[in-house]
């Protein structure tokens, strides 16, 4: 008898049906491939073939040919995690056998959904399943065997499987080992990884395999000879860079950044930094270099990433630029909208989203952080992808500090096991082999410094302006302005930046407010008419702003004030200024501390305020040791080492403080949850949370609404709100499309004081007029100085 998956209906009234037998086969061929260079192609192919084996019985049939009840309410994922657990687990995980087993049977089981290996209610995600009534499973298992495959093949497949896994194993071992302090924790993270990894391997040959036969399409085409793929975009990109003029310092010193980029792509894969200077050609380095490198070492793929879509776009443009081909690349963020039009039709550049298997991907960190982390399949699915490719993470300063353990460990688990070569760029390079679980080796330079290749790029230089009450500020702001016309100043809060714009906007024609307070389109309108009034040259004009303005913006003031932060922000401050050499010698950044401030919840800053501050003291007391230069590579690293030193036990573990918990732990060994008490301790090696910890893994807080707000074209749009019931699904998403610039977040708490300023439309959150300055966006009724974020 045969068993079907999957059932296309097709418009004529006739349908085409897929086995479980050919689909399975399908599923395990397509994991096979994805993970065969990391030495998983056996396991993968095991659990691809299992994956579906529940549905072999009635109850599945009967639901799918007669397409009634909701889907997935019939269970056909514990079936092939249970057989796998009874034919090949023992009584206690004391063998590579056992973990091996494990690892297949959540690869099967967790394919349509992470499960926790231990939940907060101390049961073991297995144990659910093998003891699980009412789902024909012996019915599942006989007609599985009699039909798809049988113990012969399933046994000869898991041994060769196990040996894949065991060496495997033996690797985090050993990775494990080399931070002798934390040996089980991250252990027990590693096996985490390598579940992960199966796992995605299982989802995306599932997925890609029933998206064809859904759509009677054929998969999109994959390069065959990597090399002479990648050299031929190498070529195209060195053509373009060869016709680049070389007159000036400036310009030859890029060439020779670019050059020593080519050659280091030689260096074996691994994890490398990159610093370059501003203006010192870091987007077009950086291609030529993943280019090369993925010739030379035959990686599948080029991921770009960049922490803000503002970055992103520009990258993007340039990328594709000089690539020159657009059917190899995708971006992935936010912003991407589908096509309306595309109905049930698979649409390959969704498949590329869900996927990542496009050769070069232009993506966010947050994008990235979810594909690490997140619990969701689709996020799950694409980390099969970053297996032997050329990861590219711009501004990687960004990472998170409380996701430092994570990120680290992840980057060692894909840079030692997965053939991934990570280049991290930033000019204030983090220390993460400092880290509490830090990276296993110290990143090497691709560009070593080199006083004369940076010299034309000195464009500034970080001066210690002292200590200031706010109310001192705008005095200081004047006294800069007479020796110089353009200004910027950037400050912590908003409720700073407003102060300051309300005491000097009377004085000044030309003054300027930005803030993540006024909504995207406000922003852009702002800029355009700062860069008017620079381009005029002479004119007086002075800008205060919080960081929004410190990244992905370009833009350049003679001069710029930085109220203490980060290093970290002060450099990317510095990068608002001369940013296009209009003075031919460095001019001044000037630090401020200001003794009033109170950062309130915006600890993070608070805390790498502390330690610029006690960097400035230690460059007043002894500035050769860091070579005069605040910014010098000694200056930079102290200032990583004293923030890591002086984070609290836990902190870069991602803590979770309702909780009480980490998600490093609930990743790991699972302490809190995986007990003595426990009545199947020591039976399992894989103990963690995986559906808990994915389910609270956020990149940012997500404690936020978005609010439309009446400025510009927005106040046509919430007027265009109270019909939108009457409206198509597709009009709906276009409006939600238009809407985008003319939106601001604001925190829950933040939604509560404003009250009555907020109203609703049709399930839309809207500003009312009065409480949106076209100055400085979101007002407050109790005063500039009263909003704390």
């Amino acid at each position: 008898m045969e068993y079907f998956a999957h059932i296309r209906r097709l418009e004529n009234g006739k349908e085409q049906r897929q086995t479980v037998t050919e689909h399975c086969r399908n599923t395990a061929a397509y994991a096979q491939k994805c993970v065969e260079t990391v030495g998983l192609a056996q396991s993968a192919y095991l659990a691809g073939l299992l994956h579906d084996a529940g549905k072999c019985k009635a109850e599945f049939q009967d639901y799918l040919i007669d397409g009634e009840g909701l889907r997935g309410s019939v269970n056909h994922t514990f079936a092939g995690c249970r057989m796998i657990l009874e034919h090949f687990h023992g009584e206690y995980s004391q063998r590579f056998e056992d973990a091996s087993a494990e690892l297949l049977a959540y690869a099967v089981g967790a394919h349509h959904g992470l499960f926790d290996c231990v939940d907060p209610q101390h049961n073991s995600g297995f144990l659910v399943r093998m003891e699980k009534e009412k789902i024909n499973y012996q019915e599942s298992c006989e007609n599985y065997l009699a039909s798809c495959a049988n113990w012969n093949e399933i046994e000869e497949r898991f041994e060769k499987s196990n040996r894949e896994l065991s060496d495997l194993c033996k690797k985090l071992l050993e990775l494990s080992d080399r931070n002798h302090d934390e040996t089980r924790e991250e252990f027990q993270f590693y096996l985490g990884l390598l579940a992960r990894l199966l796992l995605s391997a299982v989802i995306e040959g599932d997925r890609r395999d029933t998206a064809m036969f859904m759509n009677g399409t054929n998969p999109p085409h994959e390069p065959e000879n990597e090399k002479d793929f990648w050299n031929r975009y190498l070529y195209h990109v060195e053509n373009k860079l060869s016709a680049l003029p070389k007159n000036s310092t400036l310009q030859r010193a890029r060439a020779a950044i670019s050059e020593q980029c080519r050659n280091f792509a030689k260096t074996p894969e691994g994890v490398f930094r990159l610093n370059v200077p501003t203006g010192g050609g870091k987007t077009l380095s950086s291609l030529r270099y993943a280019l090369a490198h993925a010739a030379a070492w035959r990686k599948k793929r080029i991921i770009f990433v960049t922490p803000l879509l503002s970055i992103l776009e520009q990258n993007a443009q340039v990328i594709r630029e000089y690539i020159g081909d657009d059917s190899i690349i995708l971006e992935h963020h936010s912003n991407v909208i589908q096509p309306d039009d595309a109905g049930d039709h698979l649409d390959f550049r969704e498949l590329a989203i869900e996927s990542w298997h496009t050769p070069v991907i232009i993506t966010t960190m947050v994008q990235l952080l979810n594909t690490f982390f997140q619990g969701k399949t689709t996020s799950v699915r694409r980390f099969q992808s970053l297996c032997d490719a050329v990861v590219v993470i711009d501004e990687v300063q960004t990472v998170p500090n409380h996701m430092l353990t994570l990120f680290n460990l992840t980057i060692n688990f894909l840079s030692e096991l997965c053939h991934t070569t990570f280049l991290l760029c930033s000019a204030t390079q983090p220390c993460f082999e400092q880290a509490v679980h830090p990276l296993l080796n110290e990143p090497k330079e691709a560009v070593p410094f080199e006083k004369k290749l940076w010299e034309p790029f000195g464009r500034t230089y970080i001066t210690d302006a002292g200590r200031k009450q706010l109310k001192e500020i705008p005095d200081f702001i004047r006294k800069i302005l007479e020796e110089t016309d353009s200004l910027l100043v950037i400050c912590n809060k908003k409720s700073e930046a407003e102060f300051l714009y309300q005491r000097l906007a009377g004085e000044l024609e030309n003054c300027f407010h930005l803030s993540a307070s006024m909504c995207m389109a406000h922003r852009r309108a702002t800029l355009q008419q700062i860069n008017r009034v620079l381009a005029k040259q002479g004119e007086k004009i002075v800008c205060i702003a919080t960081q929004v303005i410190e990244a992905g913006v370009d833009i350049s003031f003679q001069r710029v004030i930085r109220l203490a932060a980060g290093m970290d922000s002060i450099v990317q401050a510095a990068g608002r200024c001369n940013r296009n050499g209009e003075s031919q010698s460095p001019v001044p950044v000037y630090v401020v501390q200001c003794t009033d401030e109170n950062l309130g919840k915006l600890w993070e800053i608070q805390r790498a305020k502390t330690v610029t501050i006690a960097l400035l003291e230690e460059f007043r007391r002894d500035p050769e040791i860091f070579q005069n230069n605040l910014v010098s590579d000694n200056a930079i690293r102290w200032y990583y080492h004293n923030l890591y030193r002086n984070m609290e036990s836990g902190f870069q573990d991602y803590p979770l403080k309702k909780e009480q918990n980490t998600l490093f732990s609930m990743l790991g060994s699972n302490i809190k949850y995986y007990t003595e008490d426990c009545s199947f301790f020591g039976k399992y090696s894989l103990i963690q949370a995986f559906r808990t910890a994915g389910y609270l893994f956020h990149v940012f807080d997500e404690n936020t609404q978005d609010v439309v707000v009446p400025y510009g074209e927005g106040e046509d749009l919430i007027a265009q709100l109270a019909s939108l019931h009457l409206c198509s699904v597709s009009y709906l998403r276009e409006w939600s499309r238009r809407a985008k610039p003319y939106t601001i977040t604001i925190y829950d708490y933040q939604k509560q004081l404003l009250g009555p300023a907020l109203y609703c439309v049709n399930g839309v959150l809207v500003l009312r007029p009065e409480a949106y300055d076209q100055h400085t966006g979101l007002s407050w009724e109790k005063g500039p100085t009263y909003l704390e974020v």
